[in-house]
């Protein structure tokens, strides 16, 4: 999913019932802390690597596999997606919503874990795209 696209898609899940963050720097750490928590929980593929240089390493799998720290979101760029598969970045936009109502809707918490629970269940395979281990 395109940056621009989920921060229009948070817009609107959030502008009728909170405030929505003027700051894209706010938003961009809150897009970062969703990346964190959706990393916590499962294996996105897209950011499965070996280990390599320049790589930022959040934390590591099995068998020399890490899961590397996703890039910031770019909003201004038309043609940046985020950094993770695109089953997962619905779960990160609802943790996004979740934060944005400083924790007090748990239904955003609640779908991004359903999203997050669907993506384990079908072992991380997108439609697609299998990803193989390298």
């Amino acid at each position: 999913m395109r940056c621009v696209d989920a921060k229009k898609l948070v817009i609107a899940k959030v502008k009728n019932s909170y405030k929505m963050i003027e700051d894209d720097d706010v938003l961009k750490a809150y897009f970062m802390e969703s990346f964190y928590y959706v990393c916590s929980k499962c294996e996105p593929s897209v950011l499965l690597k070996n280990i390599e240089e320049n790589q930022r390493v959040y934390r590591q799998v099995r068998n020399n596999h890490f899961i590397i720290i996703p890039d910031e979101p770019d909003f201004s760029n038309e043609n940046e997606h985020l950094m993770i598969d695109e089953s997962l970045a619905f779960a990160v936009i609802n943790y996004v919503c979740f934060l944005i109502s400083r924790c007090e809707e748990k239904d955003f918490l609640m779908l991004c874990n359903k999203i997050i629970n669907d993506y384990i269940a079908n072992d991380g395979k997108e439609l697609d795209d299998e990803r193989e281990w390298l």
